[in-house]
């Protein structure tokens, strides 16, 4: 109680002493998930910046939460860092003339006419967001209340996110469409992939080359990479000094399973990972990622398959696309890792357990998710098991499924190229010359 009430005075004194703090030329902040991670697309515009200066006065600073400083960062910025929600956070978010995040902020934050907002968002939607939710679950954002005028708020507080961004970025039409509407956003929209992805156009060699198959895509062009992982796919992970193969899983999160702290929400153990351990261990091993507003809890999860080396859980601050580039097959549901993952060409496998409830009662999603998944979906571990131990084992759904993920790059990932952090720093170079 008594820290909220300091927030609030904090707050009320940033909003009206903000005016009077002059923007400072050149000054640019990065934030990931909310100060959680140095991570996604967000690092990946920094990191360009870093390697290619845009031209002009530029001052680099990260924003990350104490727990993220405390823990200590799998990777951290060669820049100056603040703490989210300090006195200098606010201070920072006065003077800086360009802030670059990947997810919705605090509605109390002010934006000044001399300040531009880059939003590169956090994937491409399969559920849908914003304006377009007709269901309210989200626990976090009205403790729970799921009446009209409770979605009507959250829905307001979207908008007036939006009106405050400059540039929001795009991998596909598709997303265009979905962004225009979603967002209730009519402002610019840069479509040139998310930067994220572009380590995924980066072969194995480390030459920066984008693979050279007929659609341009990663997983295309990349010689003997599927030898070590016996998996017939073009473009699968070359871990040749490892054995073993890599299954990544990275659920989404559920919105009506809150933590009941601030906009944490819990992790449902459904999958049975010590199953999974008896049926696959002797090939795989599995790296867990949890969506960054899911709180960790290792009572969840196997103590046995950690210690035996089967499972790993990858740090809150670890970024994934690392992780997808190391995989080779990712487990997920209905999470936007599944268009990012499609560019490797790469086994893809949906547990989707709660396929109903989440379409029907709490989301919804944009398109026919059933018709177009590119890749097998199961109800149980069981069904999973089934599906994973299969794979490669027939030439024709071996086919079967690299088409669909061919459709599917082509459909909701046009855009990407390799080259998304570069037009974005193109853009920020442009803002900071001015």
């Amino acid at each position: 109680m008594i820290k909220k009430i300091i927030k609030g005075l904090v707050v009320t004194v940033y909003r009206c002493l903000t005016h009077l703090i002059p923007v400072k030329k050149g000054l640019v902040v990065f934030d990931s998930f909310m100060g959680k991670s140095y991570s996604g697309s967000v690092r990946a515009v920094y990191e360009y910046l870093s390697d290619h200066k845009p031209g002009a006065q530029y001052t680099p600073v990260w924003v990350f939460t104490r727990e993220a400083l405390k823990k200590g960062l799998p990777d951290s910025p060669d820049s100056r860092m603040v703490t989210y929600g300090t006195i200098s956070y606010y201070i920072l978010m006065s003077r800086a003339c360009l802030w670059v995040f990947d997810t919705r902020h605090e509605a109390y934050l002010v934006k000044k006419r001399k300040q531009r907002y880059l939003q590169t968002w956090h994937g491409t939607p399969l559920k849908k967001l914003g304006a377009d939710i007709d269901i309210f679950s989200m626990k976090a954002e009205n403790a729970g209340k799921t009446d009209g005028k409770a979605l009507q708020k959250y829905k307001d507080k979207v908008a007036a996110e939006s009106a405050k961004w400059d540039v929001l970025i795009s991998a596909s039409p598709f997303t265009t469409e979905v962004f225009r509407r979603c967002f209730s956003y009519d402002g610019e929209i840069l479509e040139c992939g998310y930067p994220r992805n572009d380590v995924l156009f980066i072969n194995d060699l480390g030459d920066g080359k984008v693979g050279s198959g007929a659609d341009n895509s990663p997983g295309n062009g990349t010689e003997n990479n599927g030898a070590k992982t016996g998996i017939n796919v073009e473009g699968s992970a070359d871990n040749s000094a490892d054995p073993k193969k890599t299954l990544l899983y990275a659920p989404t999160w559920r919105d009506d399973i809150y933590s009941g702290e601030g906009w944490w929400y819990g992790y449902d153990p459904s999958l049975d990972i010590k199953a999974l351990e008896d049926a696959l261990g002797s090939e795989w091993r599995l790296v867990v990622k949890l969506h960054y507003l899911v709180k960790y809890d290792k009572d969840a999860f196997p103590e046995s398959s950690v210690k035996s080396g089967f499972l790993r859980i990858a740090d809150s601050g670890e970024d994934i696309a690392g992780l997808m580039k190391n995989a080779d097959a990712v487990i997920t549901d209905y999470s936007s890792v599944m268009f990012d993952y499609a560019l490797l060409d790469r086994p893809m496998f949906f547990y989707v357990y709660d396929l109903e409830r989440y379409r029907d009662k709490l989301r919804g999603w944009y398109f026919d998710f059933e018709k177009e998944a590119p890749g097998p979906m199961s109800r149980d571990t069981e069904g999973l098991i089934k599906d994973i131990k299969s794979t490669g084992c027939d030439p024709g759904e071996t086919r079967r499924w690299s088409e669909k993920r061919r459709a599917f790059r082509a459909k909701f990932a046009a855009f990407e190229d390799g080259h998304a952090a570069e037009r974005i720093a193109q853009k920020i170079g442009s803002w900071l010359r001015g």
